[in-house]
């Protein structure tokens, strides 16, 4: 069985066909493999639609997931705490512990790759990165040449293009105070005609971290700019988004997908999964949405889910947008726990990442007069140099 090379980790992950059984996850942190299995059509439709996915995943760091032939490739960087996605043409934003990173597909370099030559169609190298200290960014979106974000820890809706470390320009109406506090744990937002037309949080609470107490079903829906409150009563909501005309919001405490009409507040469950869900895109007529398990290390945390599934998944679920109906799940046994985004890069099916650290080792210096790999040529050192010979 062919295996793809996870080169960020050095794990193998090793694709198991839609008839396989189930592998075994018993101690996943020795095993040499990460495991994955698609439960239906997941890459029949992926590698139809012509896309890569770029996947924000826990243990930290972004995976580049295409098909190509039936098998996944897949490419992967490290990053401390990665979190939201943005992608604008050829950019792609990342949202790590402290800063923004803004990443950028250079497709004229991508075969001229040394380390591997002539096999990428995209690659994306380091190009910006903004120091925004601890500010938990979820839901992000490209707004011509900045980036708007969800900035969780001071409950609002922050420009971030270097000015400063963020500038704050919504907040909930019934947050009342500005600070480092996480009042009410604002954590989506549905970016779309160029506008923030709504947002998730999973509380209306305007104390520090007062909506821990009431997560398992104080979520909030909210329009923006108005701060009307559209739909209430939900378990931990995220991700939501206006999708041809309608408005889809992930309930993760339930694992669903709904549709929620902002007008009444009336709400329909689209897709019930085997997951926390958390990061919702739509390409082609196909929704992507991440899965994940819960965090152990927080133990049982009342939860709907908890006591409505067995067993949970990490992973991507692919679901028809125009039935509902779960095209397939590509899920990891082993190396993933949590989805926390994803995101379609159009037109790309062999794609790799490099983090700073690996920029650094080989830069690609790109200019409007072209570009190229920048391999460094042996020298003499230069302390070694006789002492008449000044800089």
């Amino acid at each position: 069985m062919e295996q793809v090379q996870d080169r960020a980790s050095g794990s193998a992950l090793e694709p198991q066909s839609r008839d396989a059984a189930p592998l075994p996850q018993a101690d996943d942190a020795a095993s040499p493999l990460i495991n994955l299995r698609d439960t239906g059509r997941f890459l029949e439709r992926l590698a139809s639609l012509n896309c890569t996915l770029a996947i924000s995943r826990r243990p930290s760091g972004v995976a580049l997931l295409g098909v190509e032939n039936g098998i996944p490739t897949l490419s992967a960087c490290l990053l401390p705490r990665s979190m939201g996605l943005a992608v604008s043409g050829n950019r792609l934003a990342v949202a790590t512990s402290h800063e923004l990173m803004i990443f950028a597909n250079v497709p004229s370099l991508a075969p001229l790759y040394p380390e591997r030559p002539d096999y990428y169609d995209a690659i994306f190298v380091p190009r910006t990165s903004h120091y925004t200290g601890d500010l938990d960014l979820h839901d992000m979106a490209f707004d011509k040449n900045i980036v708007l974000a969800i900035n969780t820890r001071y409950s609002c809706i922050s420009v971030i293009d270097g000015y400063f470390n963020f500038t704050p320009i919504w907040q909930p109406p019934f947050v009342t105070d500005f600070g480092p506090d996480d009042h009410c744990h604002l954590n989506g937002m549905a970016f779309h005609d160029g506008k923030v037309k709504y947002v998730t949080a999973l509380g209306e609470t305007n104390t520090p971290f007062g909506w821990r107490k009431g997560m398992a079903s104080g979520g909030i829906v909210m329009e923006v700019p108005s701060g009307r409150i559209v739909l209430s009563g939900l378990s931990m909501p995220h991700s939501p988004r206006v999708i041809n005309g309608d408005l889809y919001v992930l309930e993760g405490g339930h694992g669903q997908l709904l549709r929620i009409d902002p007008a009444t507040g009336a709400k329909e469950v689209v897709a019930r999964l085997p997951g926390f869900t958390h990061g919702l895109v739509e390409y082609g007529g196909v929704l992507f949405i991440g899965l994940s398990k819960l965090r152990d290390k927080r133990g049982p945390q009342g939860l709907p889910i908890e006591a409505e599934r067995d067993r949970l998944v990490a992973g991507v679920a692919a679901i028809e947008l125009s039935s509902g109906t779960l095209l397939g799940i590509l899920e990891f046994y082993n190396g993933v726990d949590e989805i926390f985004d994803v995101q379609v890069l159009p037109g790309v099916l062999r794609a790799e990442i490099l983090n700073p650290r690996q920029w650094a080792e080989m830069p690609s210096i790109v200019t409007m007069k072209g570009g190229f790999w920048q391999t460094r040529p042996k020298e003499e050192d230069e302390d070694d140099a006789p002492a008449d010979q000044g800089h």
